[in-house]
């Protein structure tokens, strides 16, 4: 159903999901629970973002980098962000100026950061520039943090495979396997199942999705505990959605995550192109501006742990007549863990057209924190891709005048967390969706939930706030502001081409307190859960 703001309530209220005496084992007589999402961000958010002092290396003075932007200093940067790196760690610092950068040769960035525990800091945002110099970013970014060893959490480190001997319907902290020997409190792993065929199935997406293609529910977590003896396990984070034995449950060691890089405190960029040619599809015409400017990214942490970046906004460098900040996507979190992203604004990419250009801030990675963040006239603010996509929170976020809808993009991103969100000229979007090859997108979350989220204004021809059509159970609790509306009803339909197939949300999500979110205790349910466990 469409249900729109009443105006009746005047009293503070909890949601029925939320008593006072909440505990992460609440449930409903349905069933319906909210998951902790306290986990996500830096460290599970038990310490804050940290100030690093120790060594600070001053890229002007002890590096020769070009203030002034006259001569590129790529490689000035470079050498400063490894030589720290190589030596342990510490301050790489952008004075007040403009930085000119560009990837070179065939690098795919134009600066790597590569080590643990190095922070990229400038004199302010606003103060300090770093401008990406050409247009010709086709599939690059200008800020790359990845670790040196490459891999992805798909890659197994050899007899390390151990199997879960029990099946996990719900979030858990313990899991029993095969056996511990080879495992340690300590060890970081990947706990995982497949998208088997009977997963499939199980999600209405026969037809849809191929176990080739799809990784099933991934969690990167540490083990923190082993007892032996019961041949159990305890993380550091609960897992986000069923476990099966089934589906090959197993948990098994990857790769190491670059750990501990920040970037904090500076503007950033991109030359615009002057090529013609920014349709829908034109990223794959060769010779167009889209075909050249096609999957960019402006900051990209790819297997990273415990980051962050804060107080970073992009600006319009001096020549882009047109207004553009950067040429096509913001901030890509994949494959990450515990990443704070906080305190920063993101406005006006050059193109907003399809295959995967425009998007503000895109979240594939585990309890992530997104928080007080600004997204400005992109094609798609905030966004969700992949299984990886699980934990994660968007809190006190603006979203102003995207091209489409903040939305779970494509192949059920479960257990997010949108707290306190705004919404001016958006809708967040958690439906099924028929789109994209070679796998379709399909349906897009489950158990995820919208916390007091604040409407500024309708997106023109959207009459509601939140279309929340989840598999399984989904939570919209708490709307508020002149925009409060909100879509449940459920979506069912049944295709006969290109695929055989048939698709329904039912039930229908769960709903509370629209147009009463002003009243909703407690106001932020991150905040609050947080604040339980760390007491606990």
């Amino acid at each position: 159903m469409l249900t729109a703001s009443c105006g009746l309530a005047q009293e503070p209220w909890r949601s029925a999901l939320y008593p006072e005496d909440w505990t992460p084992s609440f449930r409903d007589a349905q069933g319906r629970f909210l998951h902790d999402f306290s986990y996500a961000g830096y460290e599970r958010g038990e310490v804050p973002v940290p100030d690093v002092a120790g060594r600070i290396v001053d890229v002007v003075a002890e590096f020769q980098a070009d203030p002034s932007g006259a001569s590129d200093s790529t490689a000035q940067i470079q050498a400063a962000l490894d030589a720290v790196g190589s030596s342990g760690g510490g301050v790489v610092y952008l004075p007040a100026g403009l930085y000119r950068v560009a990837p070179r040769g065939n690098d795919a960035f134009a600066l790597w950061m590569k080590y643990d525990h190095v922070v990229l800091r400038g004199a302010g945002a606003g103060v300090t520039f770093l401008h990406n110099s050409t247009a010709a970013m086709r599939g690059k970014e200008i800020i790359r943090v990845a670790p040196l060893g490459g891999g992805t959490w798909t890659t197994v480190i050899a007899n390390s495979t151990v199997t879960i001997v029990e099946d996990y319907p719900e979030p858990t902290l313990q899991l029993k396997v095969r056996d511990t020997a080879s495992l340690k409190a300590g060890d970081w792993i990947l706990v995982r199942s497949d998208a088997s065929n009977e997963f499939i199935a199980e999600h209405q997406m026969t037809n849809w999705w191929t176990p080739a293609r799809q990784t099933g529910p991934i969690f990167y977590r540490q083990v923190v505990a082993v007892d032996a003896d019961a041949r159990v396990i305890t993380l550091d984070a609960p897992t986000r959605y069923a476990l099966r034995m089934r589906d090959n449950a197993r948990v098994y060691k990857t790769r190491a995550q670059v750990q501990g890089v920040g970037l904090e405190d500076f503007s950033i960029g991109g030359t615009e192109s002057v090529l013609s040619g920014f349709g829908e599809e034109d990223y794959s015409t060769q010779g167009t501006g889209a075909y050249e400017v096609h999957g960019a990214h402006a900051v990209a942490f790819r297997q990273a742990l415990f980051g962050w970046m804060r107080r970073v906004t992009t600006f319009q460098p001096e020549g882009n007549a047109r207004g553009y900040h950067l040429v096509s996507n913001g901030v890509l979190l994949n494959q990450t863990r515990g990443i704070t992203v906080e305190d920063s604004t993101f406005e006006k990419p050059q193109y907003r057209g399809g295959g995967g250009n425009g998007y503000g801030f895109t979240l594939s990675g585990n309890e992530n924190l997104l928080r007080n963040l600004t997204a400005v006239a992109q094609r798609h603010s905030f966004d969700f891709k992949s299984m990886a996509g699980s934990g994660n929170v968007i809190a006190s976020c603006r979203s102003v005048n995207p091209s489409l809808a903040s939305d779970y993009h494509m192949h059920l991103s479960m257990a997010n967390l949108w707290d306190n969100v705004s919404l001016n000229g958006d809708y967040a979007d958690a439906t099924v969706r028929p789109y994209g090859t070679p796998d379709y997108h399909g349906v897009t979350t489950t158990q995820s939930v919208f916390w007091n989220t604040e409407g500024v204004r309708y997106m023109t021809g959207r009459a509601y706030l939140i279309n929340s059509q989840q598999f399984g159970w989904g939570y919209v609790i708490g709307t508020r502001g002149n925009a409060s509306a909100v879509r449940t009803a459920p979506y069912a339909f049944r295709y006969t081409s290109p695929v055989v197939s048939s698709v329904d949300t039912a039930p229908e999500d769960f709903v509370e307190g629209v147009g009463s979110g002003d009243r909703l205790e407690p106001w932020s349910l991150y905040e609050d859960q947080l604040a339980r466990r760390l007491a606990r």
